[in-house]
């Protein structure tokens, strides 16, 4: 973008920030992406859960560090067999519409989002899949039974496609007239431009630090920095590598960096040559200097995969990482059959477009040449890449790639069993590499079934070490969420799964 049409763009901006309720009183927040939907159980973007955030609670919630906390629900309690969950609402909450919390409500707000004809739920029905029941024992007693155990269920219960929103306002208007117990209330959306909320004064916790929240979309990074920089921003998120320079030169702004769940990989088709061969694929994760490709990738602004799940998810355990060593990845491929004294190894890597995933691929082909490895990148467009790599194992043609992965749950229960479950071939489901591993299905059993959280954790340490071993990916990194702020400005939070909690925002 020129320099002129990043100030037309940065004049376009500070004038809807305008707005509303003055400015002093707002904190403005600068968000990458457009929003598209309000309703909990409906909404996915990263830019929607960062409003609901503010506007709604769950039974139980995340901190910032990913763990579990009390919300709604002041405590619970869990049968041995992981199926019964117990819940003491809170006393006196009311939603934004006056209305009071009950068990009654919140019961007949997860029926209606677990009906099959509600266009408005599918990722709340996904969520809540294996309920058998939902019942209020009490006017502030719930109880959810579910068809088998599930150790993890707790974690679902935080997603925002959970969070719970009055009975009274269900219907097809939801998407735009979000009604929770958040502290703050709705006030406006104007699509793609912003949305506007203001402090709700009926809060049943701490109240909120500003009279209201302006979250405006600005999809131009320098455009987001460039407003950060003139102080027409409070906090902007997702800042490139290349312009935390640019913050960190500029007076009175400063860069915040925190680990995430996010992951960059490289599966392989494991049921098809060569792949097939562990030593095939334990030889790409020696190949790769993961080090050198975080810095040059990402400035250093990453961290190297030491296991399938990244830090901050329940369950993690480092296993690894692989060892740059090309001596031995040469070593392997020679007992594979390829190399000096066999056939060259070439294929094509699947890969998304944009500048991240160019370099990164020119790099890996670097490294992998080096140990005489052939790779011919096939960048492209999202929609693109998404159908053929979700075409079932019959009629596939994928080969290997260079994609990202994150966890939905921040648990591992579902993180691993998404891409290494064999109920989750594509198109089922996001296992691209088509893995299978008796083993590793058991654990994924038993560390669901568990109710013991110590358990859970040894039962996945256990299958995070088979599958180092099993190298169905090149295990690369996991970029670190930067984000750029004001000097002074305090409260705000940007978890791992790159959602903003802006609840507790503070302006100097």
């Amino acid at each position: 973008m020129t320099k002129r049409r990043i100030l037309v763009a940065f004049t376009t901006i500070a004038l809807a920030l305008s707005g509303g309720v003055a400015l002093a009183q707002v904190a403005r927040v600068a968000q990458s992406l457009a929003h598209t939907s309000l309703a909990p159980a409906q909404a996915t973007g990263l830019a929607d859960q960062s409003v609901l955030r503010a506007l709604f609670e769950g039974l139980v919630g995340f901190d910032r560090e990913f763990q579990l906390v009390p919300e709604l629900a002041t405590e619970w309690s869990v049968s041995d067999d992981a199926t019964e969950f117990a819940f003491q609402l809170r006393e006196d909450v009311v939603f934004h519409d006056g209305s009071p919390l009950t068990a009654a409500g919140v019961a007949e707000y997860f029926l209606w989002v677990m009906d099959p004809d509600n266009a408005l739920s599918a990722f709340g029905r996904n969520a809540l899949a294996g309920v058998a029941s939902v019942e209020a024992t009490g006017p502030l007693e719930l109880r959810i039974t579910l068809e088998r155990p599930n150790g993890a269920f707790l974690f679902n219960l935080a997603l925002s496609s959970t969070y719970v929103v009055s009975p009274e306002a269900l219907g097809e208007g939801m998407p735009r007239n979000p009604v929770g117990t958040g502290p703050f209330r709705f006030v406006e959306w104007q699509d793609g431009e912003y949305v506007v909320l203001e402090r709700n004064d009926a809060y049943w916790g701490e109240p909120a630090n500003v009279e209201g929240i302006r979250f405006v979309v600005v999809n131009n990074a320098a455009t987001r920095v460039a407003m950060l920089e003139a102080g027409e921003a409070d906090w902007i998120e997702d800042v490139p590598p290349p312009l935390v320079d640019s913050i960190e030169a500029a007076s009175g702004v400063e860069v915040t960096v925190t680990p995430s769940t996010f992951a960059r990989i490289f599966p392989m088709n494991v049921q098809r040559p060569p792949f097939d061969d562990v030593r095939v694929r334990q030889a790409l994760n020696y190949a790769v200097d993961k080090e050198q490709l975080a810095q040059v990738v990402f400035r250093g602004y990453a961290t190297v995969m030491d296991s399938a799940l990244t830090s901050p998810v329940f369950g993690y355990t480092p296993v690894g990482p692989y060892p740059y060593d090309p001596e031995r990845a040469l070593e392997l491929l020679a007992e594979a059959g390829f190399g000096p004294d066999g056939e060259r190894l070439a294929f094509g890597v699947l890969t998304f477009t944009g500048a991240e995933y160019a370099t990164a691929g020119q790099v890996l082909q670097q490294m992998f040449a080096d140990v005489g490895v052939d790779i011919t990148l096939e960048p492209t467009e999202r929609g693109a890449l998404v159908e053929r790599i979700f075409r079932p194992f019959e009629s596939t043609d994928f080969v290997a790639g260079l994609v990202g992965n994150s966890s939905a749950t921040g648990d591992a229960a579902r993180t691993l069993a998404v891409p290494f479950s064999r109920a989750t071939w594509p198109p089922a489901g996001q296992n691209f590499g088509f893995y299978e591993n008796d083993e590793v299905e058991r654990l994924l059993v038993e560390g669901e079934a568990a109710s013991d959280p110590q358990e859970r954790l040894e039962i996945y340490a256990e299958a995070q070490r088979i599958l180092h071993e099993d190298a169905p990916w090149v295990f690369l990194y996991s970029p670190d969420n930067i984000a750029g702020q004001r000097e002074g400005v305090t409260g705000i939070g940007y978890y791992p799964n790159k959602v903003v909690d802006a609840r507790r925002i503070a302006l100097p």
